[in-house]
């Protein structure tokens, strides 16, 4: 209560307590009362908890489902807001050739088909768990071959070449990474990079170097658009990546947090059926941005079979199952009434861990999760579903 308002009452009180009427007792009562007035603070009743008292179980279900998707939905659109962030103009020109730092430099290393081909890819030394290995992004092998040739510089500058062959790979439309052992020939000409398994925040500053064409490029200025366990979505501050970068190290404080791995170009986000879902919602159009997988795939593919790896896919919190790097996530349904109602692909911008924030989902339906495993270059290959009914919270495993 407001002192002038405390002030203010006293005074009419006191006006009111003036005549015979009142008894000597209850003067000298209602004086005490006056008095509590001007020296006790005014205290707020504690807030009640709000309740449903005639309502249904299920239509409380329904209210609290509602509302906590309208929550989820917000998060998830916030997540795609860096992605329609307005470009600086010196984005568009081409970025200077700069030098970078002498161990960044022997770290990075290019491939080729065959020791006089020209057509290169990216690749990185990394040193996990005392072994060292190579590592470049999966689609590069499917164009250069799986036993390329890496090109290493001597001390006096002249390019030394060693055969390399993938021994592992992931998938190429989800974890679109390789790795292959260093011939202990080649071990002498690199600095391999020790990883960095913390995701990086969103719009923190990283690092990157690799080969377009041959030519070695350092990137010292990349913002951080998105990062979860699956996907790290960044953006080249000051211009346009060239082609060869692919297969290229994220680093931040000299250590590895991801493989750069493609370019989402406006354009081709503009054909996606995510865009017509959250565009309506930015009054800025979209911008390329790029993607990268996360250096823990890297550990997960070094230490297989030894290890299950995967990225645990959640819904509310339960797992409904567990994403390999041999697999991709297909797709996602969403199914009421025996009817299906929504199907959607994977968002670059999606956390495998709050699949909730994508799906207006209420009780009784039934959420699927479509699973690819291996791919078009893969000998066995398999399509298989997990499936979460809402009310029962039963996950199954279907073929």
């Amino acid at each position: 209560m407001k002192k002038g308002f405390r002030i203010g009452l006293l005074c009419v009180l006191l006006l009111a307590s003036n005549g015979s009427w009142t008894p000597a007792c209850a003067q000298k009562n209602f004086q005490k009362f006056l008095k509590s007035l001007t020296t006790t603070p005014f205290k707020k009743a504690p807030a009640k908890k709000f309740t449903w008292p005639f309502v249904k179980p299920t239509t409380r279900a329904a209210l609290k489902a509602t509302i906590l998707t309208n929550r989820a939905r917000q998060h998830a659109l916030s997540a795609a807001a860096p992605l329609f962030a307005t470009l600086p103009e010196e984005r568009h020109s081409l970025r200077p050739l700069r030098p970078a730092p002498l161990v960044i430099r022997h770290g990075v290393f290019t491939l080729q088909a065959t020791p006089t081909s020209h057509g290169k890819g990216s690749a990185f030394a990394i040193q996990i768990d005392g072994q060292v290995w190579g590592v470049t992004a999966r689609h590069v092998l499917d164009d250069i071959g799986r036993s390329p040739y890496m090109s290493v510089l001597d001390k006096h500058g002249k390019p030394l070449l060693f055969q390399v062959n993938s021994a592992r790979e992931g998938n190429i439309h989800g974890a679109d990474i390789a790795i292959f052992p260093l011939p202990k020939e080649a071990l002498p000409y690199v600095i391999p990079f020790q990883p960095e398994y913390t995701l990086p925040e969103v719009k923190s500053s990283i690092q990157s170097a690799g080969f377009s064409h041959g030519n070695f490029g350092w990137f010292p200025r990349i913002q951080v658009l998105f990062s979860s366990g699956h996907r790290i979505l960044t953006r080249y501050q000051d211009s346009p990546i060239r082609s060869g970068y692919c297969g290229s190290p994220l680093l931040h404080n000299g250590k590895v947090i991801g493989v750069f791995t493609g370019v989402v170009t406006a354009d081709n986000a503009k054909t996606s059926a995510w865009y017509l879902l959250v565009a309506q919602h930015f009054t800025g159009g979209i911008t390329s941005f790029n993607h990268a997988v996360p250096v823990e795939w890297v550990r997960q593919l070094v230490q297989a079979p030894q290890k299950e790896p995967g990225v645990p896919l959640k819904l509310w919190g339960q797992t409904l199952g567990v994403l390999r790097p041999d697999e991709n996530v297909h797709a996602i349904q969403q199914i009421r009434n025996d009817r299906l109602i929504q199907v959607t692909t994977a968002y670059p911008f999606m956390n495998y861990n709050h699949l909730e924030n994508f799906f207006e989902l209420k009780p009784g339906d039934v959420f699927r999760v479509i699973i690819h495993q291996g791919d078009r270059s893969s000998v066995k290959r398999r399509v298989y579903y997990y499936e979460l009914h809402t009310d029962s919270k039963q996950v199954l495993i279907r073929e």
